[in-house]
């Protein structure tokens, strides 16, 4: 956490990993399958947090940027989802030390990324079927406003 002046704070947070299968072989049906040193599904190798936020009076502004990268969709490593930024802002207000009410933009530049798995495609070794298709996932929240009370005892 950096504090360059009064009021505002920079959280910076990134992490490298590399996350694969170990001993992920096994046999089904009388094929042999093995998925070891596949990358794990839907981890990313790189995350980046970047967090400002700005706090004047009984005001609280912030952002948060995430940044994932590459993430597998499917056992084999086949199938993947682009890197992708996902988004967030807003401000609250502190009325006192009970109540504080705020509103929250997600995805506040209205990017478009999937993540997860792909359904049906754990097993496949060829992507190239699935180019152009529509296909099942998770998909990140498109832009949204929500407003908020907390109330605290």
């Amino acid at each position: 956490m950096v504090k360059p002046f009064k009021g505002f704070n920079l959280h910076y947070l990134v992490t490298f990993q590399n996350p694969v299968y170990k001993k992920f072989n096994f046999n089904a049906f009388g094929k042999d399958y093995d998925y070891s040193d596949n990358n794990v599904l839907g981890v990313a190798k790189v995350l980046m947090e970047i967090d400002p936020s700005y706090i004047v009076n009984k005001w609280r502004f912030w952002a948060s940027f995430r940044y994932f990268s590459k993430q597998y969709a499917n056992l084999t490593n086949a199938l993947y989802f682009a890197p992708r930024w996902e988004t967030f802002g807003g401000v609250s207000y502190t009325v006192n030390k009970n109540i504080n009410i705020g509103a929250t933009v997600i995805n506040f530049l209205n990017q478009r990324g999937a993540s997860g798995t792909i359904n049906g495609a754990e097993l496949i070794t060829d992507a190239s079927p699935y180019y152009g298709k529509l296909l099942t996932g998770t998909y990140i929240m498109p832009l949204t406003g929500q407003f908020s009370i907390s109330f605290n005892f």
